[in-house]
């Protein structure tokens, strides 16, 4: 071999330990991840005639569902909003966590022919696919918009806050998609158990119901759950007027539990990711 063989010639080592992410090695595939996220978007509606109006039609399906028969009919409490807005506010926000974590827990499997014939940062797959969840977030929250313009309603001083929350959303998301999506390439029956955990975990969560309804004597045990106080925080943020804002406390246990999420997927993420090309 040549001296100017040997010169080109690059060899890549599988991590051991926990590292963070390299950022300057993402940064050089930066437009792989661009052309990542616009393949996702792409793929999500293709072949579909109303394209991104899907985004649009189910939660406001849903809204009139919930607002119809458990708004009107069974008359749950909505803290003096109008229950359509109520529930648009928790359902835009569930809807971000479980397509962003959804995404990026799949996203190895779903990029097996990419992975097979070239080298990337494997943590681009999870990345893009949290990414592009973003532009259905954009599409919810206009329709959002209309709806409380609809019903005469404002934002609260507060909504500014309410960007912080979908970030920490959509962070949590990627953590726990991280572990998932290498998890996923080993044994297909993981996306099968998370679609069962995710529906439990949505009534688990103040997602249809307002938390006024939780026991006060479990509320402390309620707010544990990581998603309670950011999708209260988020309706708090949004609405205000007399939407309880969560307790400090439950803030601080989220983003310990959603850091604590990081560092697990991300160890468990380079842990596995050197063999997972071998099971795709």
């Amino acid at each position: 071999m040549s001296q100017q063989e040997d010169l080109n010639e690059v060899r890549i080592y599988p991590r051991t330990g926990f590292s963070f992410p390299d950022l300057r090695e993402i940064s050089q595939y930066k437009s792989l991840m661009f052309l990542l996220v616009w393949r996702e978007i792409k793929s999500r509606y293709k072949q579909s005639y109303l394209g991104a109006l899907w985004v649009i039609f189910q939660p406001l399906t849903m809204m009139s569902v919930y607002a119809l028969f458990l708004g009107y009919v069974a008359r749950f409490p909505s803290e003096g909003v109008p229950y359509a807005v109520y529930i648009l506010c928790s359902i835009t926000c569930w809807q971000f966590f479980n397509q962003s974590m959804t995404g990026a827990g799949t996203s190895l499997a779903n990029q097996q022919a990419l992975i097979g014939k070239i080298y990337f940062p494997r943590i681009l797959a999870p990345m893009s696919a949290s990414l592009s969840s973003f532009l259905d977030l954009a599409i919810l929250i206009g329709l959002l918009v209309v709806v409380m313009a609809f019903f005469g309603i404002f934002p609260s001083p507060n909504a500014f806050m309410a960007v912080g929350i979908l970030i920490l959303i959509g962070f949590f998301a990627f953590s726990l998609g991280l572990a998932l999506t290498v998890l996923d390439a080993f044994w297909r029956d993981v996306r099968h158990g998370l679609g069962l955990v995710i529906q439990i975990w949505y009534f688990a969560s103040p997602v249809i119901y307002p938390v006024t309804l939780v026991p006060e004597r479990f509320l402390h045990f309620y707010y544990m759950n990581p998603m309670a106080p950011l999708i209260q925080g988020f309706r708090w943020a949004v609405l205000g007027g007399d939407v309880s804002m969560p307790p400090l406390w439950s803030f601080g246990s989220s983003i310990c539990v959603i850091l604590i999420a990081f560092v697990i997927g991300l160890t468990v993420f380079q842990r596995l990711e050197r063999n997972v090309v071998d099971y795709l």
